[in-house]
């Protein structure tokens, strides 16, 4: 399959009017697409519907959350170090195929143990392969124009979570929550699987190109090389792993997708208790995920013309504004505007931190960084959906868990303000030096 995909890659370049990397990021960007079928703003219009069929309580059905952020720690840097050892394209692929068959599974689970098992095998879909393997894809064949590539991808991404919202609403209302979880499934497989496993190549070099379709800095080599990048500092996982401010970035995007799960998984259920229908609350769900499309582009743009440091602060103080606006919500309008605020805010989460962490510490070992860094994000998943499910089952209101997020959002945004990039490996790193030398480089 991977000689296929090569085949079909050079093929395509050669005869293409624009760079392959634009193809990658079609591909990648069906992923994206995909993963949105078990994202928490999908099992939002699940969430009020399973309870009243099966009786759960809303903390057991987002423990499923939970338990697919905790399983995706210890999953995590094994998959990061997969992609840069096997590639993302058998990465992602095969992950299509799981998620597919995880999702349609979901049918027959009406009792917690298979529905935990189905869900959070999604969930492990949505953080691991994909996060990071679409992340460290872009990030090879991109460099100048990384952010609006990412984008890109997250604008699937986010139209992946308007259809699925509309589908599994649409299924649940007329037929029931089983064909609602069929229709998620078959969408996955339908979309996603072969554009993965045919189109995507890892490096632009293994089909004679440049990041960014630049020409090759060395004109004796054809193909070039990678060390013929501008952005490679050489980083390794260990050097990485040193520096302060991989592990800012860590527990600030932590923080950041905490809030986001603690809201997003509850944010359905909670319309509902402000007096929204069940379509109100799904038409403010897909209001989330349409700012979130033209969003992530916006994102996409800033963080190339600023520094990694501006925009998260930004993004930060944005989360904490957004918390706390939810306590606002009387009216649809009002839930519709605050919607439209989380989508924003969930569109910079998916872009800054891959375009951060690539810019930080290069292309080499990206997978093996990222799958690092993404602990964080599944700490911060795990805490915030059980956390406001708690919340409410013991006080009946969500009220002291957005407080909580709003004041971890400030706290945040300080840190990362008062942070700076992590000083160039061959600057700090006598190693690095000595292994340039023997490679010529």
């Amino acid at each position: 399959m991977n000689d296929v995909s090569l085949v079909i890659a050079r093929k395509l370049s050669a005869r293409l009017p624009f760079y392959y990397g634009w193809i990658v990021v079609f591909a990648a960007g069906t992923t994206t697409f995909a993963r949105m079928a078990p994202s928490t703003t999908t099992l939002a219009v699940f969430l009020s519907p399973m309870a009243d069929e099966f009786g759960w309580s809303r903390t057991l059905i987002a423990g499923s959350v939970s338990l697919g952020a905790l399983s995706s720690i210890f999953i995590s840097p094994a998959v990061g170090w997969a992609v840069d050892r096997y590639g993302v394209r058998l990465i992602l692929a095969g992950s299509m195929l799981v998620l597919g068959g995880a999702m349609v599974s979901l049918a027959w689970a009406t009792v917690p143990v298979f529905f935990y098992a189905g869900f959070a095998t999604g969930r492990i879909i949505f953080h691991v392969p994909v996060q990071i393997g679409t992340g460290a894809l872009i990030s090879r064949w991109f460099i100048r124009k990384r952010g609006r590539a990412i984008g890109i991808i997250y604008l699937a991404g986010a139209v992946g979570g308007i259809v699925t919202v509309q589908i599994a609403s649409l299924a649940i209302s007329h037929w029931s929550i089983g064909v609602a979880w069929i229709s998620l499934g078959v969408l996955v497989l339908a979309v996603a699987v072969l554009p993965s496993a045919l189109l995507i190549v890892d490096r632009p070099e293994t089909i004679g190109l440049q990041p960014d379709n630049q020409p090759p800095q060395n004109s004796g080599d054809k193909a070039g090389t990678e060390e013929d990048s501008p952005d490679e500092t050489g980083w390794t996982p260990r050097q990485a792993m040193r520096t302060r401010a991989l592990w800012v970035l860590t527990v600030v995007v932590g923080v950041l997708f905490m809030t986001q799960a603690g809201i997003s998984v509850h944010v359905g259920a909670f319309f509902l208790d402000r007096g929204l229908s069940l379509t109100a609350a799904a038409n403010a769900i897909t209001i989330n995920a349409a700012v979130n499309a033209f969003a992530s582009l916006m994102w996409g743009a800033i963080i190339e013309r600023t520094t990694v440091r501006v925009a998260m602060t930004g993004l930060m103080l944005l989360s904490a504004t957004c918390s706390l606006s939810l306590l606002s919500v009387t009216s649809e309008a009002s839930a519709f505007a605050v919607a439209a605020l989380l989508g924003l805010v969930a569109a910079g989460g998916n872009v800054i931190p891959p375009v951060a962490f690539a810019s930080y510490f290069g292309r080499r070992s990206i997978g093996s960084i990222r799958g690092i860094s993404e602990t964080g994000v599944q700490v911060g998943q795990t805490i915030g959906a059980l956390f406001s499910g708690l919340v409410f089952d013991l006080s009946e209101s969500y009220a002291a868990a957005f407080i909580t997020f709003a004041a971890l959002g400030l706290v945040s945004a300080l840190v990362v303000n008062s942070s700076r990039p992590p000083l160039r490996a061959d600057e700090i790193d006598p190693i690095f030096l000595e292994q340039r030398s023997r490679n010529g480089d």
